[in-house]
């Protein structure tokens, strides 16, 4: 009866119960883009000029697209401009969708994401990424499996010259998450 319940037991080795309410987004894909948009750009200033800086982001993202050609990735991270009202997007089975803002000008930035339908769990990662790769996760937050609108705000001290990320990970095979999102 031993080796029975040790041959079970060893079944079990290996074997994850992870949960995928832990499947989290990570800073990667925001990560990237912040790299190559400060090897683009140099290094920030104060009074750096935002309409130059917004098309290098432009450039980066149609390069990131032409890249990855017709795959689900075409999307690429999207742009989210501070204070340029909400952006609108839907997240369907086990897709990911990350919005990328230029370097800050405030030190305090406040993100918004509206749930406005679905009933998929989500993830969220907000991330800031300064001009020497350090990249840190400001805030996580889980968006629960049920069909209920929600509003969560979130804010990001310690901002000044830092892009910052919003990486939005559907964690449910059939239901989607379809959002509104802004900056301020």
């Amino acid at each position: 009866m031993k080796k029975l319940f040790f041959g079970v037991g060893l079944l079990f080795i290996g074997l994850s119960f992870t949960s995928p309410s832990n499947d989290l987004p990570n800073c990667n894909q925001g990560a990237k883009v912040a790299e190559k948009t400060w090897e683009k750009w140099g290094p920030w200033k104060p009074n750096l000029q935002l309409n130059p800086f917004k098309t290098a982001v432009t450039q980066l993202r149609n390069h990131w697209n032409w890249i990855v050609s017709n795959s689900p990735a075409t999307a690429g991270p999207r742009r989210l401009e501070m204070d340029g009202g909400f952006e609108t997007g839907n997240i369907v089975g086990q897709t990911k969708s990350t919005f990328v803002t230029p370097p800050s000008f405030n030190d305090r930035v406040v993100i918004t994401i509206n749930k406005i339908d679905g009933k998929a769990e989500t993830g969220i990662a907000i991330c800031t990424h300064d001009q020497s790769g350090v990249s840190n996760t400001a805030t996580t937050y889980l968006f629960p499996n049920d069909n209920n609108a929600k509003t969560k705000t979130f804010v990001v001290t310690n901002a000044k010259a830092k892009i910052i990320s919003i990486a939005m990970k559907n964690n449910s095979v059939g239901n989607k998450f379809q959002y509104k999102i802004k900056a301020e």
